[in-house]
């Protein structure tokens, strides 16, 4: 009986101890929850890729320049009082502000860079709120126009910029001029120490069918500019014609000319050819430009400009945008087998070499072309160039 007693006293006190462990058990579940993994580096977090991105154009209405920013197509704005929301999916991810951030003092920069590109001054910080887990970018961009400073500050939390876009927004913010020319001026450092310069236009016969040596004199004389002009035209020349010729690499070589304009690319041969004219101008230091007439190959131009890192104004693609804006083709080329280049495309050929070299539009023709002819084809080109005007309402203002 004592045995019996002892057993069964044992089997309760281990049926105690079960249930007194399960109980602990469920206890514990209930009032101590896993712990939630809180994120304390910006490094940490995930970051949205951007599907693509969208070029806009940021300023002030009164100033002649103005930003041209690339952000992640998927950013709308709304306005408020000091610029703009950023917002992303019906939520504000940022800001787009005048001036600087008002609320700097309430984050606590973790990072910062800046460096100046294309006349912009780009400082990144990459900051957390005080007291909390917030991260976020925040971009000051300053530079300067008509003699004033501008500063504006762009602000997004660090989950909405990824990889690329942090690099579009630190390194690819230009300073964009309203109205703009890739020619104005372009090759005016070439004359500007030169009281009495001289250029050499090396082509075929449309040279001469478009009189473009003629009305670059004319130009130079209406403009007062003391520049001399030889153009030479050689029916069915190329680069490789004035390359083996015995005068002109010679006359080049002995610093006869300031500045030398090549036509005649027909082949990819051609390119090769260039490397004699060029070395004939290395030695006078004289520049070397790519001056493609109306009937030669763009890629064969564009090759030989990579190639050898020379200027080119080009003459072919102006007068190919003209034909694509509508004026009328036969305007200015002739009706022939080769659509030789009329006076009215030598016109703007001369336009042209004008405008870059004096970085200013020449006055009107008064003898070899009617001025009132020109502009009702050419429209306003007399008076503008290549000049584009930025539309104002692809730009955001954030006054």
């Amino acid at each position: 009986m004592k045995r019996l007693l002892v057993l069964l006293l044992a089997l309760s006190l281990t049926l105690c101890s079960c249930n007194g462990a399960t109980g602990n058990k469920q206890n514990t579940d209930k009032t101590n929850p896993p712990e939630v993994a809180v994120t304390t580096s910006y490094e940490d977090i995930e970051r949205r890729e951007a599907t693509s991105y969208q070029t806009n154009y940021y300023g002030f209405k009164k100033d002649s320049a103005i930003l041209k920013i690339k952000h992640p197509k998927e950013w709308s704005l709304s306005e408020i009082d000091r610029g703009f929301e950023l917002i992303r999916d019906g939520e504000t991810i940022g800001y787009l502000i005048r001036s600087t951030a008002d609320d700097a003092v309430d984050w606590t920069v973790l990072e910062t860079e800046s460096h100046s590109v294309n006349d912009v001054k780009v400082t990144k910080y990459i900051e957390q709120k005080n007291g909390d887990t917030a991260f976020r970018y925040r971009y000051v961009y300053n530079y300067s126009t008509d003699n004033r400073t501008r500063t504006l500050t762009l602000t997004a939390a660090c989950a909405e910029i990824d990889q690329r876009s942090e690099e579009k927004l630190y390194s690819e913010v230009v300073m964009v001029d309203k109205i703009a020319s890739e020619t104005v001026g372009s090759l005016s450092n070439y004359i500007n120490d030169k009281e009495y310069p001289t250029i050499l236009i090396l082509g075929n016969s449309f040279i001469s069918s478009s009189h473009i040596g003629s009305i670059l004199k004319e130009m130079f004389k209406n403009g007062e500019k003391n520049c001399y002009v030889e153009a030479i035209s050689k029916g069915y020349a190329s680069v490789e014609t004035y390359a083996n010729s015995p005068l002109y690499p010679l006359l080049i070589r002995e610093g006869a000319y300031d500045v030398v304009f090549l036509c005649g690319f027909y082949s990819q041969a051609e390119i090769a050819h260039v490397a004699t004219l060029k070395q004939a101008c290395d030695q006078s230091s004289t520049p070397l430009v790519l001056f493609p007439a109306h009937n030669e190959g763009a890629d064969i131009v564009a090759s030989a400009q990579k190639q050898y890192s020379i200027n080119c104004l080009n003459w072919k693609g102006e007068l190919d945008g003209l034909i694509k804006d509508g004026v009328n083709r036969l305007a200015l080329c002739e009706d022939d087998l080769h659509g030789h280049s009329k006076p009215l495309a030598g016109y703007v050929g001369a336009h042209m070499i004008y405008r870059a070299l004096y970085n200013e539009m020449p006055a009107p023709m008064q003898e070899l072309m009617d001025q009132t002819y020109i502009d009702s084809v050419l429209g306003d080109y007399a008076y503008v160039g290549d000049a584009y005007i930025i539309d104002d309402d692809k730009i955001t203002y954030l006054d």
